[in-house]
């Protein structure tokens, strides 16, 4: 049995017509309990004895079996009026079944002459409902045009403006009708119009936008989270903008009742829940007794201390209705169900090309990005939030490729505590992983970008702060800061860090890196060595000679002589310095070894190399070690002491597993190979070695490799790889700025393309850099006889030529 107030006033199955009996019920149904004096003076104020009516009236009531129920001076209802469940529905968000139990306005034509204060009330009452119905036809409205149910929307607009029982609608509820009717054509829109234009208030359709994908990576919280049993708590919790107001919204949706934070009043967040002021924790706990309910509480940290305590008692009660607490912080209230949310995966994001890398995953600058909004300054906004200490960490992390702690809490002069703190707050936003890894490389880059005096000044502070062999990229960043005093430790840092760059194979960049530091003796030495391996012989010797006659100065002026032809003055130079058992001896009798090697004298070259490579593993130095063992193997080759695989069995297993060594050995070998006719082997050993020189990350023993195959390639007659192999040997020079091996691919390529010109331009381009001997060396190789009917085609008869460079 229930009473029945919209649209009329009468109880679901009773034949029950007394209506002033019936208005009494109903005002205890949704008033609550009352004083028996308070309700004869409401209902009989003109009455001559208003209490004696009142008891007549609830004598009347008695045919309705537990219609009311009577407690000293005080009346309660004992019927559930359709009005309450109305309520109930609505303001725990489930709209469907709210507006099932609305069929009219509150009481409708009731035919019954009301005092003025009750009439208020019934006028007052039946605005408050069809408001409330109005407001749920408007969010259901906006609900299917969000889903681009854009007929049913219209629908639901339309009754929400035509809600029996509700006031005029106000006039900032125009635009929310307005969005949501499909055709501006459509009756209820003329009327909006209308209406708008005598209020004075313009109409605008929604600024059109990227519609962000609903709820982007979160499908196992939100699934986790909409499953949770009822009568349970769930807590929720992220730093800001990482994406839990977005998930709330999501279950909403679902039929969740989401209620966002409201401080002030006691249980103010919990109050839309009630039909009537909240009073204490207890009538709270009271509301949350439906296991229907669902209600997602919003921002734990802002609500009222008083809802704090109801959702905790809660938890320990588990009254009846599923409870989600969202907060910034881990758990305040002791659950099982705990669901953290990080940035999101690039998996997660694999359906939106770039928007990983542009954001790192953190769901504030995607937001930002896919609106097509520069994410950085989303970015900069929540760093300026978190404080100065938190933006200067940040921004000293993000001008570092690996992140060095140490040096930052000293660039950044800040204690211990302060730096950990600092960090666990860039981490709790999700802007950081514990080691100082940023989750937004990308935005942070391009912050740093934005302000370029003040990123300089960053890595200048670094580049103090940091070891010798993470500090030049910070040096070379701050270049228009340094001061006297930087110099020695900058050029320190450049030497150090070209060095690794002549490792790999990368004379060029080695160069470069040098060219840029100070110009320390040391510097400059190894500057001179660079320019030897990129076969600018001129500008080395040059560099050599102007530094002092240190023994370092004079091996490195013979290496250069040597290679550009003078043979002899290298041979004087390097003499006195061969003995000894110091890397400087090995680079001198490398060089009288190479003289040795380009005389023929293959029992000395074989001595020398071997000699070499004792002193450069003595040293740790296995590159320079594989290098002169592999060359005094092909030595002992030419004077036929054993066979080649036999002589280069030992040196490959002393290159082990190192990637450059190996590719070095491997090339030698093959050279040999090839001059002893054993062909087979020499394609799969270059390119072998050009997979562990790639391996190595050595991009000029690649290109040697490549060459040298290109070569075979060519010999055998298969042209068009052996073009591919030239122009990949060119490609990675023009990288590596190795001049020496950029003109042999050249001449190669137009000897295979009958190119006489481009030919002759190859050689002359090395003779103008002073590559004289290397000139010889290819006219002294390849046979420019045309035979008849060739066409003019050059046949090549020289072999691959071994790795000699210390790299």
């Amino acid at each position: 049995m229930k009473l029945l107030t919209f649209g009329g006033l009468s109880v679901q199955g009773a034949a029950y017509r007394r209506e002033k009996p019936l208005l009494l019920l109903a005002y205890l149904c949704l008033e609550g309990p009352q004083p028996r004096r308070r309700l004869a003076s409401l209902f009989w104020p003109e009455a001559a004895n208003p209490m004696n009516s009142l008891a007549q009236n609830l004598i009347r009531l008695r045919p309705l079996p537990g219609g009311i129920s009577e407690e000293g001076q005080r009346v309660a209802a004992g019927l559930e009026a359709d009005a309450q469940a109305f309520r109930t529905h609505a303001r725990a968000g489930r709209w469907a079944e709210a507006l099932a139990l609305y069929s009219g306005a509150f009481l409708g034509d009731l035919p019954l002459a009301l005092n003025p204060d009750l009439e208020e009330w019934v006028l007052e009452t039946r605005e408050a409902l069809g408001a409330e119905a109005r407001a749920a036809h408007l969010s259901r409205a906006e609900d299917c045009m969000a889903r681009g149910e854009r007929t049913p929307a219209t629908t639901h607009a339309e009754q929400a403006y035509h809600t029996p029982g509700a006031p005029p609608c106000a006039t900032e509820d125009l635009p929310r009708l307005w969005a949501c009717v499909a055709d501006p054509a459509h009756p209820l829109g003329v009327h909006l119009r209308r209406e708008a234009d005598e209020l004075g208030l313009t109409l605008r359709p929604p600024a059109p936008h990227p519609a962000l994908p609903p709820l982007l990576g979160r499908a196992a919280e939100l699934a986790t989270l909409d499953r949770l049993p009822p009568g349970e708590l769930a807590w929720l919790s992220g730093p800001p903008g990482m994406g839990k107001t977005a998930l709330l919204q999501a279950l909403g949706a679902r039929g969740w009742r989401v209620l966002p934070a409201r401080a002030g009043l006691p249980l103010a967040t919990l109050e839309p829940l009630s039909p009537r002021p909240l009073g204490s924790v207890e009538g709270a706990l009271n509301l949350l007794r439906d296991p229907r309910l669902k209600v997602a509480v919003d921002d734990w940290e802002d609500t009222d201390d008083a809802t704090r305590a109801a959702l905790t008692l809660a938890a320990r009660q588990r009254p009846g209705a599923t409870l989600i607490v969202a907060a910034r912080q881990p758990p305040a209230i002791l659950t099982p169900y705990h669901v953290p949310l990080y940035p999101l995966s690039a998996a997660d994001l694999q359906g939106h090309p770039g928007a990983h890398a542009a954001t790192g995953g953190h769901p504030a600058l995607l937001q930002a990005f896919l609106r097509g909004q520069p994410p950085e300054r989303t970015l900069d906004a929540r760093l300026t939030l978190l404080g100065p200490d938190a933006r200067r960490l940040f921004l000293a992390l993000a001008a570092q490729t690996t992140p060095d702690l140490k040096a930052t809490r000293a660039a950044l002069e800040l204690g211990a505590a302060a730096l950990a703190q600092t960090l666990d707050l860039l981490v709790r936003e999700g802007l950081a992983a514990p080691d100082g890894t940023l989750r937004a490389s990308s935005p942070a880059r391009q912050l740093l970008d934005s302000a370029p005096l003040d990123t300089a000044l960053i890595h200048l502070r670094l580049a103090r702060a940091s070891p010798t062999v993470a500090a030049w990229p910070h040096w070379q960043q701050a270049r228009d800061l340094w001061e006297d005093h930087d110099q020695t430790a900058c050029a320190q840092a450049a030497h150090w860090y070209a060095s690794q760059e002549l490792g790999r194979g990368y004379p060029g960049r080695a160069a470069q890196t040098l060219e840029a530091a100070p110009q320390t003796p040391e510097v400059r030495l190894l500057r001179g060595w660079a320019l030897v391996h990129l076969g600018r012989y001129g500008e080395a010797r040059a560099l050599f000679e102007s530094l002092d006659s240190s023994p370092a100065a004079q091996v490195g002026l013979a290496s250069a002589l040597f290679r550009s032809g003078e043979n002899a003055r290298a041979v004087t130079l390097a003499k006195p310095f061969c003995l000894g058992s110091t890397p400087l001896n090995a680079q001198a009798a490398f060089v009288l070894g190479l003289d040795a090697r380009y005389r023929e004298d293959f029992a000395q070259a074989r001595q020398l190399f071997a000699r070499c490579a004792h002193i450069w593993h003595l040293h740790g130095e296995l590159l320079e070690a594989a290098q002169a063992a592999s060359l005094a193997a092909a030595a002992a080759c030419r004077l036929s002491a054993g066979s080649v695989q036999a002589l280069f069995a030992p040196v490959l297993l002393a290159a082990g597993d190192h990637p450059a060594a190996r590719g070095f050995v491997l090339i030698n070998y093959a050279v040999e190979l090839e001059r002893m006719g054993e062909l087979c082997q020499v394609p799969a050993l270059l390119e072998q070695a050009a997979a562990v020189m790639r391996e190595a990350g050595n991009s000029n023993g690649v290109a040697i490799a490549l060459n040298n195959l290109g070569l075979r390639h060519h010999l055998n007659g298969d042209l068009s790889a052996a073009a591919a192999c030239y122009r990949q040997t060119i490609e990675l020079t023009l990288n590596t700025g190795d001049v020496r091996l950029l003109g042999l691919a050249l001449s190669n390529l137009s000897e295979l393309e009958a190119d006489l010109s481009g030919f002759e331009d190859a050689l002359a381009f090395l003779e103008q850099s002073g590559q004289d001997a290397t000139v010889a060396l290819i006219r002294r190789n390849a046979s420019m006889v045309t035979p008849p009917g060739s066409h003019g085609v050059v046949t090549p008869t020289g072999a691959g030529w071994a790795v000699e460079e210390m790299t």
